[in-house]
């Protein structure tokens, strides 16, 4: 059951992902439009956890932990989106996915969570799958600046997931769906807030525009997405379920790239899949 959630999760994020990649293509030019798309995407995962019939009655303890999370994740995303602008891509991807390494060993020494031989080789080798996955070239410029934004997409995605585990670890466990709604209303209001400030400039996304529906969509999807992470994080072992949720999208991403799109691989690519796909069965283990 718990690794069907898994498998579903990292199906999802896939699919999500590779339409965001192309819908940001098309509709969003500036980092306002990147923001103010978060800021719809919040709305629509605000819908559907509503729709779990949570209500509104939350603990203090959850609600501030909600707070919390609502605005590391805002920050996470915003160092993610100044560090591509502000130099390597792949290199900015490859830090986003190693946050990972902050939760899985929070875990590890925090709650005692056991680790076995065959899972700590499979964490080793979804550390060489992220590395391929990123496609990192070399000569690709470093700057000060970058780096700032890179190591900060790096701490905040991890302390994400050391939320989740806090929370779930907690006795407020059970808030599990109000605790994600008032994350993503205080989450909305944040990009909402942060968009309002940003310098329109060449910004094309419009709430009236025909984005506006599948930007909803998506916060459906991101909603759902949380939902199941945050369930597991209370339920699988950190070394487990953190590099797979990783390492899983990029090697479902790579097969899609190839199968469903038809585009070409570099052999570290394919070796990444490869290494991923065993690292994932090792850790299932």
């Amino acid at each position: 059951m718990d690794f069907g959630l898994l498998f579903g999760s990292v199906l999802i994020d896939t699919c999500k992902n590779i339409y965001y990649n192309q819908f940001s293509r098309r509709e969003l030019k500036t980092n306002r439009d990147a923001v103010l798309f978060n800021a719809v995407c919040g709305v629509g995962a605000v819908a559907f956890l509503l729709c779990t019939g949570c209500g509104l009655k939350i603990s203090l303890f959850s609600l501030g932990m909600a707070f919390a999370f609502a605005v590391v994740t805002a920050a996470a995303q915003y160092c993610s989106l100044m560090s591509m602008s502000a130099g390597s891509m792949s290199y900015s991807v490859l830090f986003t996915y190693l946050g990972m390494l902050i939760p899985t060993l929070f875990g590890v020494v925090v709650y005692g969570q056991p680790v076995h031989l065959q899972q700590l080789v499979g964490f080793l080798l979804m550390l060489v799958t992220l590395v391929l996955g990123a496609n990192v070239k070399k000569g690709e410029p470093i700057n000060r600046r970058w780096l700032c934004f890179a190591l900060g997409s790096f701490v905040m995605w991890g302390l994400v997931g050391v939320i989740q585990q806090i929370h779930q670890k907690s006795a407020h466990a059970g808030e599990r769906s109000v605790f994600l709604l008032w994350a993503f209303i205080f989450l909305t209001a944040l990009f909402a807030g942060l968009a309002g400030r940003m310098p329109r400039g060449e910004s094309r996304y419009r709430l009236k525009s025909k984005a506006t529906l599948p930007s909803l969509v998506s916060g459906v999807l991101i909603g759902a997405i949380n939902w199941i992470n945050l369930y597991l994080s209370g339920r699988l072992p950190s070394i487990v379920l953190f590099p797979i949720l990783n390492g899983g999208v990029i090697v479902l991403s790579g097969l899609a790239a190839r199968v469903v799109f038809r585009e070409k691989l570099t052999r570290s690519q394919y070796a990444g899949i490869a290494i991923g796909i065993a690292a994932i069965c090792l850790l299932g283990v």
